[in-house]
């Protein structure tokens, strides 16, 4: 799961027209009128031309090989709602409440989704509208799942590198920030699943890790031999266009940290040989 750049808008004429779309389910009077509306207009949405201009950008948010934001492994094709829409229709239509998914993440999340209550603090699971259940306003609260529009995922978990391949949440957190990454990586978005489905994520993560090494050593030979600059550049490119960037970020924290010796001390040399690859 990777934090997702600031820097890419849609054009203001889509802004507008997505500010056109929320204000027909805005004005709606009652919770389940909103709900509905909000589940009908996007799905009705597909061939509109803002719509051509968001998935353009959220492509662009992504890395250069486009793949999902929450499993990087994947390629992301469905415009996902953080704020789950009919729990949310609100946000239904909002920008920043958009990432670029696969079917299978975006399966998985769902409308699954709880928060801190604003008033009392507590953990809340919130269960969306059905045919059975009145459609009720959620209450105001935090967002328990961590939201890669906004937060570093990598302040609340990390990836061991030891030979499990799986996201562990990160050790001293306070008891809200653990329960965010526990929510995360386990309810929502099932990335450590030993499922068929979901162990590919781990496998992926593993060879991920075998082949930035390769590029990292192709780098350092390449440099030790005089190439030139542009030829060095290229590689690095490469790096910023691989699967499962959290790998590579995950790499560099070990080596920063002073404990990727421990785990291979190959790679621990590579990187003291070339201190730049810790900027890309």
């Amino acid at each position: 799961m990777i934090k997702l750049r600031q820097d890419i808008n849609p054009k203001k004429a889509t802004l507008d027209k997505l500010a056109e779309f929320q204000c027909e389910i805005d004005v709606l009077k009652t919770f389940s009128e909103r709900s509905k509306k909000a589940e009908e207009m996007f799905k009705n949405r597909k061939n509109n031309k803002a719509f051509e201009d968001v998935k353009e950008c959220l492509a662009k948010m992504c890395n250069s090989t486009q793949r999902c934001v929450y499993c990087e492994d994947s390629q992301a094709n469905e415009v996902e709602h953080i704020y789950p829409k009919s729990l949310f229709p609100g946000k239904c239509f909002r920008w920043d409440n958009y990432v670029y998914a696969c079917g299978l993440c975006n399966k998985h999340k769902g409308n699954k989704f709880a928060i801190f209550r604003d008033d009392n603090g507590q953990f809340q699971e919130v269960n969306p509208p059905n045919s059975k259940i009145p459609a009720t306003e959620p209450p105001t609260g935090e967002a328990v799942m961590i939201n890669p529009r906004v937060e570093n995922p990598l302040e609340y978990f990390m990836l061991d590198l030891l030979g499990t391949f799986k996201f562990v949440v990160k050790p001293g957190l306070l008891e809200k920030a653990k329960k965010k990454a526990d929510y995360t990586l386990n309810t929502v978005l099932r990335l450590n699943d030993a499922d068929n489905k979901r162990e590919v994520l781990r496998k992926g993560r593993k060879n991920a890790f075998k082949h930035y090494k390769r590029i990292l050593s192709e780098y350092v030979s390449k440099k030790q031999q005089g190439a030139p600059e542009i030829q060095l550049q290229k590689i690095i490119e490469g790096i910023q266009g691989e699967n499962h960037s959290t790998v590579w970020k995950e790499m560099q924290r070990y080596h920063q940290k002073g404990i990727l010796k421990s785990i291979d001390e190959e790679l621990e040399k590579l990187f003291e040989a070339s201190p730049e690859a810790l900027n890309c």
